[in-house]
């Protein structure tokens, strides 16, 4: 029994030796050979991880880049330049750390109304009213609107803009202006941004004016516009901008 105990053991020590080989050691690695492993697989999990907002776009350790007085060289910034011009500035949430979706209206290739207007137009092509010729004969800057009918009060910092329009029919017919009743004005003080019309109740206001204008006739008109008291200092330049249809028409005045 006890050879057989012995002849077993003897067995399992064989096998055991058959099949464990010595193999080699591991091989030891440099401080600066495990930096750049560590700082390769950090760069290749950030360049493959979906939730993260900004990813690496080349995980490369350049020659020295892990030493503490590394800097890049002249070809090094031009590459590291070119990167970031060619990327879309993405806003992120500092609390939730997800980029931050663009306001309606702001999304790419969605026109503003500014950048749908066209300029170069003459008063009378930028209004569009066919046998009607328009001219502005002067503006006028002041704290309150007032006519025998109406008044438009002080509003605290600002000043009203009136534009003084006379309207001509040069055809042979009468025109109709309540055809026109849809278009909206706005105006740009020395190319700054625009201002949309104040409102008033007045029969000669080409922003509700629905007459008739017959042949010959002239007719004048007004749009009132409020702007602050620092815009209407010093005006070089207005532009009115007539929009109708969908089409937006410049004209300087």
């Amino acid at each position: 029994m006890k050879i057989k105990r012995f002849c077993l053991l003897i067995s399992i020590m064989s096998f055991s030796l058959m099949f464990t080989g010595c193999g080699e050691p591991l091989y030891a690695m440099t401080e600066e050979e495990e930096a750049i492993i560590t700082a390769y697989a950090s760069k290749a999990v950030s360049k493959f991880n979906e939730n993260q907002t900004i990813g690496i776009a080349n995980a490369r350790v350049r020659t020295g880049e892990l030493d503490e007085d590394y800097s890049q060289d002249e070809k090094e910034e031009e590459e590291a330049t070119e990167v970031t011009e060619g990327e879309e500035q993405v806003e992120i949430d500092p609390e939730t750390g997800e980029p931050i979706a663009p306001a309606e209206g702001e999304a790419e290739g969605e026109a503003s109304e500014d950048s749908s207007a066209d300029g170069g137009y003459s008063f009378t092509d930028a209004m569009n009213i066919e046998g009607v010729e328009f001219t502005c004969s002067e503006f006028d800057v002041t704290p309150e609107y007032k006519t025998k009918s109406f008044l438009l009060e002080k509003v605290s910092g600002k000043k009203y803009l009136v534009l003084s329009i006379t309207a001509k029919n040069t055809s042979k017919s009468s025109v109709d202006f309540s055809k026109y009743a849809d278009r909206s004005y706005s105006l740009s003080l020395n190319g700054g941004e625009k201002t949309k019309t104040e409102f008033t109740p007045l029969g000669n206001d080409l922003n509700n004016y629905d007459g008739l204008l017959a042949a010959g006739d002239t007719k004048s008109l007004v749009l009132v516009f409020l702007f602050s008291d620092s815009s209407v200092e010093n005006i070089t330049s207005l532009e009115l901008f007539v929009t109708s249809e969908d089409t937006t028409r410049g004209t300087t005045i």
